[in-house]
Order: C-alpha cells, then sequence, then structure tokens
C-alpha cells in the first residue's frame, strides 16, 4: 500500500456536516431568467449534464437531453477503467427530495443531501470562491422550473480509493451576497475559462500562467484528435492584443455548432453555449481580459491522431 493510499485509509471516515445553503428561491419570471441564462449561457451546466452530439462544431447537447444527465465523462474524457462517473439529472425528476438549500449547497460545496462529496469534476471548488449567493438562488429557480427528464444515473461512480475520500473534498465557505462591479472578470471566474485557458497537469493544477492557453484536450469523436485552448492574454502576437473588442463578439456570434466530417477539425470549446450571451457581457469579459498582463505563448491549436 502506497504512503498516499495509507494516509487516506487513516482520515476520518465521517463526512463534513456542512448547512443547506440560505437561497431564497422564487418562481419569479426575472429570477428564472437569471438563471436560465447563468446556467445555459454563462456556467454552461448543460456542457456536462446532457447527452453531446460529438459530430457537430463544440459537440451541443443533443435535443431533449440538456440538463437530462450525461453518459460515462470518464470513459468520454480518457480516464483510466477503475474510473467510472456521471454528470447527474439536473431537472425535477432528479433532483426529487432535495430542498432548494441542499440543491444549492451541491453547486458551491459538492455536498450530496446524504453528506456523500460529489465527484470532483464538478467544479464547485470554482463556484464556492466565485459565485454570488443571489445568483446562485437564480440557478436553483432555474433548475426547478425544467420540465422532468426521466432519466436515472446508469451506475454507481468508481473511483479507485477509499469512497469516504470524496467525502473530504467538500468545505464551507463565506459566499460572496452579490455579484462584484467588475462584471467582466466575475463572469470570467463563473464561466470557469481559467479552468480551460490555462495550462495543467493531469490532476488539474494549473502549470503555466493563467488564461495563457495551451491546455489539452482530447475531443471524444473518432479522429478528432487533441486540441489546445486559446491564449486570452492581450499579448500581441500570440494572443487577444491585437483583437477589437468588436471582433471578439463577433467570434461568439460567427461560431455556430455546424457538422463537422468524421476526422474532420472539432473542439470541446462550447460555442454553442457561449453565443448566447449578450454584447454587453461579452465585450465586459473582452475588457477584462484586455486588462491582463500579456504572456506570449503561442499555442498549436490541434494535433489529428
Amino acid at each position: 500500500m502506497s504512503r498516499l493510499l495509507l494516509l487516506l485509509c487513516l482520515l476520518p471516515a465521517c463526512a463534513r456536516n456542512i448547512a443547506p445553503v440560505a437561497v431564497v428561491v422564487t418562481t419569479s419570471e426575472a429570477q428564472v431568467a437569471r438563471g436560465e441564462y447563468l446556467a445555459r449561457s454563462v456556467m454552461v451546466c448543460g456542457a456536462c449534464h446532457s447527452e453531446r452530439d460529438w459530430t457537430r462544431l463544440g459537440g451541443p447537447a443533443k435535443d431533449g437531453t440538456e440538463f437530462g444527465g450525461s453518459s460515462d465523462i470518464a470513459r468520454t474524457e480518457g480516464f483510466p477503467d477503475s474510473f467510472s462517473f456521471w454528470a447527474p439529472n439536473l431537472t425535477p425528476h432528479g433532483l426529487s427530495g432535495w430542498s432548494d438549500g441542499e440543491v444549492a449547497r451541491a453547486i458551491v460545496f459538492g455536498q450530496r443531501p446524504d453528506q456523500r462529496g460529489l465527484f470532483p469534476y464538478m467544479p464547485y471548488f470554482d463556484y464556492r470562491e466565485s459565485l454570488a449567493t443571489d445568483d446562485l438562488a437564480a440557478v436553483v429557480a432555474y433548475l426547478r422550473s425544467l420540465p422532468s427528464i426521466v432519466k436515472d444515473a446508469p451506475g454507481p461512480v468508481r473511483f479507485p480509493m477509499p469512497g469516504f475520500v470524496l467525502n473530504r473534498f467538500p468545505e464551507e465557505r463565506t459566499l460572496r451576497p452579490t455579484a462584484p462591479a467588475d462584471t467582466g472578470r466575475y463572469l470570467l471566474e463563473i464561466a470557469g475559462c481559467a479552468g480551460c485557458h490555462t495550462e495543467a497537469d493531469k490532476r488539474g493544477t494549473f502549470t503555466g500562467p493563467r488564461y495563457a492557453g495551451g491546455r489539452e484536450f482530447r475531443v471524444p469523436a473518432p479522429g478528432a484528435g487533441t486540441v489546445r485552448s486559446a491564449n486570452l492574454t492581450p499579448d500581441v502576437e500570440t494572443g487577444l492584443g491585437a483583437w477589437t473588442k468588436e471582433q471578439f463578439i463577433a467570434r461568439f456570434r460567427t461560431a455556430a455548432p455546424g457538422d463537422v466530417p468524421a476526422g474532420g477539425f472539432n473542439t470541446v470549446m462550447p460555442w454553442w453555449a457561449w453565443s448566447r450571451m449578450n454584447d454587453a457581457d461579452l465585450g465586459a469579459m473582452y475588457d477584462a481580459l484586455k486588462s491582463l498582463a500579456p504572456v506570449k505563448h503561442a499555442v498549436i491549436k490541434h494535433s489529428p491522431h
């Protein structure tokens, strides 16, 4: 037995008892609309909690599957065979029996009603540091408004360590009550842009400058190869330094999820979702990126198999 595994086995088996998050969830049109915008166009929850169509650019959600749960992500993402995990059904069918506070707690602190920890593929580590409580409530309100998709998880999570290890990941933090004045930076944070546009090792630990691109992703489509994220810093030669705000916004507007021929270029970037963001928010994100320190980092975008 390795020293790491021995240490993990000696950790207390009990989970942290995190209270459900106090959120005010209503059926108001404004709150549900805000939640829809965040869940579908900014946080892009459907990129994980759906079945993806990888015959189209960016793998948009298949019709009738958005928020209804995924297939085995461990297989599509190339995890070892010892792993199996799914993004669960977020429609009322999947969240039946969960209180609003329990849904909110899962999103930001990663804990289920039975105190089990969520598999950390779910980016609650980021949301607990960034997502505002009022926006969290709006997302829950939107999920409550969805029509039910009757689909259950295909099996238990398989994780090659003692099960209680997952229960050690959830951790309560103090949430910001409202979104900060810097809209662009806030949107970059809750959209998870740094998570993809920063080089990282296999464990997801950042190894390069934030937003400088270069992180590798295997596109889960036959023959699609490997793609690398773009440099979003304002370096003139290798990043966004030469881009105008109008060009930046137009890039999102023109990235329609068209058909991709077998073996043709595809990407994990969910253009189909972020293309629905409004001009003001995309412009604010551009301004936030332009305020970063430029990093010269040329990225080879695509390597076919």
